[in-house]
């Protein structure tokens, strides 16, 4: 009997099993693939991998302080042996330090058959029955895919294939403008592909800030990508080695495309294999299963967490809820608050957010101010050769609480968790520039930001009258 089952092995469900041994639980882990999951295996890491490689080819292209540029190039097959070297050599890193802590490892299908009752299907095909007295769900999710829309892995593809790729498409069409689509679109524009974004909605990443939106969507363009917004694909017929893909624009035309290769990106769906719902009577929520603020199902003793109970699909939010799943396991009542998760994108420029957007800060209600400060009014990223971006700060006017931190640029990515921090401690918008920043560095726009919110800015002129 084991005190604590868990059914995959991710972000979420490694983190479970490291934290339920650390306080003393016997922990079972099960996991079909590799550990470390999706992220891993099929995403957060293998993306940057080739985000770091495509982005250091196009820096050297277009250098100015280096010569013989135009006759560089860059080899996909090498990209792809540097991101499996890598996955090999955190995954088994990660094995190391799961095993080290005692926690058995089973590889197989996990399968819930009922509170406390955990069936492991082995690659062999035998079977093994385990029990415990406490269960945590954390599957993960896949790519979610229009039904009209067949992936072969060669000309349509997910990101599952296309980490795998071993050459560059000259055109590329992005159906999704999500977080995923735009991450995979600035990856092929540094690699030198014409890249298009076919996507439904009104914008690009309409999870974030107007600012946000409209600035990347000018780099896009910078870039040399095309865009279509409010745009519905209608078909998708392949053509000997290209593929055609027809939609209908915002006004309502008829356009076709044809490409090397068409990126389907719109977004993910929840892992139930091995979980039937119905059968358990486990209650969901849409495609994914419903879970209390303590992360506990329907089910006496079952716990869920990550990117099957929905919410932002990112790998530290289900750390996150990991840690505090265990913690609810043994006798706390601890939550994960969404306001506090930070989002990241790596884009043509880095994103960094966390908290309110302006437009959902200025719904609420409240005396809302915003203090901005650009990245080109500051000394480091002058020095880094990049001054796209800014730092924009929401907070609320009477209180001087923060709402939100925005951020946009170079090691953005980095740079958020300094307000992640100060939030989660209920700081003040006033408290983030009392901090005394090195210079030259970019977290000092963080603290400019934060003047700029109060009309103190150092770096910024003057306009109008105090």
């Amino acid at each position: 009997m084991h005190d604590l089952a868990i059914i995959g092995g991710g972000p979420g469900g490694y983190v479970a099993a490291i934290t339920g041994a650390q306080k003393g639980l016997k922990v079972l882990l099960v996991e079909k693939d590799t550990l470390g999951g999706t992220c891993l295996a099929r995403g957060c890491i293998p993306t940057k991998s080739f985000f770091y490689d495509s982005k250091l080819f196009k820096a050297a292209r277009t250098s100015t302080v280096l010569t013989g540029t135009q006759t560089l190039a860059i080899d996909p097959q090498k990209m792809k042996a540097r991101k499996q070297q890598l996955v090999q050599t955190l995954s088994a890193g990660l094995e190391s330090v799961i095993r080290s802590n005692g926690i058995k490892v089973v590889q197989g299908i996990g399968q819930l058959m009922s509170p406390g009752r955990v069936r492991i299907v082995a690659h062999d095909g035998s079977i093994s029955l385990y029990e415990a007295h406490h269960i945590l769900l954390a599957t993960g999710s896949r790519p979610a895919v229009p039904s009209f829309i067949d992936v072969d892995g060669h000309l349509v593809q997910t990101t599952d294939e296309a980490l795998d790729a071993e050459d560059i498409p000259r055109n590329l069409v992005i159906i999704g403008g999500g977080v995923i689509g735009l991450e995979m679109a600035s990856i092929y524009l540094n690699l030198g592909s014409q890249v298009t974004i076919i996507e439904l909605l009104p914008d690009i990443i309409m999870t974030e800030d107007h600012d946000i939106r409209r600035t990347m969507r000018q780099l896009l363009d910078r870039g040399g990508a095309a865009v279509f917004l409010n745009a519905a694909v209608q078909e998708i017929a392949r053509q000997a080695e290209r593929v055609a893909v027809t939609f209908k624009d915002e006004t309502g035309g008829i356009q076709t495309l044809r490409a090397d290769r068409l990126l389907v990106a719109t977004g993910r769906t929840p892992v139930l294999d091995g979980i039937d719902p119905d059968q358990l009577g486990l209650a969901t929520r849409g495609a994914f299963v419903k879970v209390n603020h303590r992360l506990e199902t329907s089910l006496n003793g079952v716990y869920a967490i990550g990117d099957m109970v929905g919410g932002m699909m990112l790998a530290h939010k289900a750390s996150a809820e990991a840690e505090a799943a265990v913690a609810n396991i043994l006798g706390a009542d601890k939550t994960v608050k969404p306001e506090w998760i930070p989002r990241c994108i790596w884009g043509l420029a880095e994103i960094g957010a966390v908290g309110l957007t302006e437009e959902q800060a200025r719904q609420t209600g409240r005396n809302i101010r915003t203090g901005k400060f650009p990245y080109s009014a500051g000394g480091a990223a002058m020095a880094l050769g990049d001054t796209n971006g800014f730092t924009k700060i929401i907070g609320d006017a009477d209180s001087g609480e923060i709402l939100g931190v925005h951020i946009l640029g170079e090691h953005a990515t980095d740079l958020i968790s300094e307000p992640v921090s100060a939030m989660i401690m209920e700081s003040a918008v006033e408290d983030l520039y009392q901090a005394i920043r090195p210079h030259p560095t970019l977290s000092e726009t963080v603290g400019e930001a934060a003047r700029a919110w109060n009309n103190l800015a150092i770096h910024l002129p003057v306009f109008g009258t105090r």
